[in-house]
């Protein structure tokens, strides 16, 4: 008995696992603690990156840097800007004290902000960070996890920028003055397809992914003071 508990301490030393409870956190503390996290996880690819969705969220549609992605009764809207990365964009953010809550958000060199707003007794969830943007709607009994799931799926973007210098010069972005105006308009919050039509061209040619079943995780990370994001979830 003794030599088995010593092999799976072993076991977990060896693999830098541990498991991370967010039962007992706000969505704060849940953020936080995630983001500082190094996740060198991906199941999911775009066109010019890629990043990790948790265990039980499923990618149900996808248009090159808009994916649609479900937990049960939740669906998160991921847009991806790679100009933005590419051009290192500065994000312009204030906070708003009316707001449910609002905070910018900065862990080493990748910066965004959360903000949560009371609309049509739900909570309208906006998330960006690291580049990329989720916006939901959730019950407040389910903002938890909400705030889990769109923490992991956003700290874990990770961009090609090999690939991303050879779209550029393929002329692939457009204008840099005309593309992204996303995370600068707050006049238009809180309605994400609006954004999709007027800023994003869909090209029946160049979608990155169909709607999918869970894939493999290609990496996994082995950095002792982090957390695995697959058996925190």
């Amino acid at each position: 008995m003794k030599k088995v508990l010593l092999l799976i301490l072993t076991l977990l030393l060896l693999t830098g696992c541990t498991v991370t409870k967010m039962d007992s956190k706000n969505h704060e503390e849940v953020v936080d603690k995630i983001l500082s996290l190094n996740i060198n996880l991906y199941n999911k690819i775009g066109k010019g990156y890629k990043y990790y969705a948790p265990r039980g969220v499923v990618r149900v549609d996808a248009n090159t840097y808009n994916d649609v992605l479900k937990r049960n009764d939740i669906t998160y809207y991921l847009y991806v800007d790679i100009v933005s990365y590419y051009y290192k964009n500065n994000l312009n953010y204030k906070i708003d004290e009316n707001a449910y809550y609002s905070k910018k958000l900065k862990h080493g060199k990748k910066a965004g902000y959360v903000e949560i707003l009371n609309k049509n007794n739900k909570l309208y969830v906006q998330m960006v960070y690291n580049y990329a943007k989720i916006e939901t709607y959730v019950d407040k009994k389910d903002l938890n996890s909400a705030m889990e799931d769109i923490s992991y799926i956003l700290s874990s973007v990770k961009f090609n920028d090999s690939l991303l210098k050879k779209m550029q010069e393929q002329g692939s972005f457009g204008s840099k003055e005309e593309v992204y105006k996303l995370f600068d308009n707050k006049e238009k919050e809180g309605n994400f397809l609006e954004y999709i039509k007027e800023y994003d061209k869909y090209d029946d040619e160049d979608q990155s992914a169909e709607p999918e079943k869970e894939i493999e995780i290609k990496k996994t990370t082995t950095n002792e003071k982090n957390t695995s994001a697959t058996n925190a979830k």
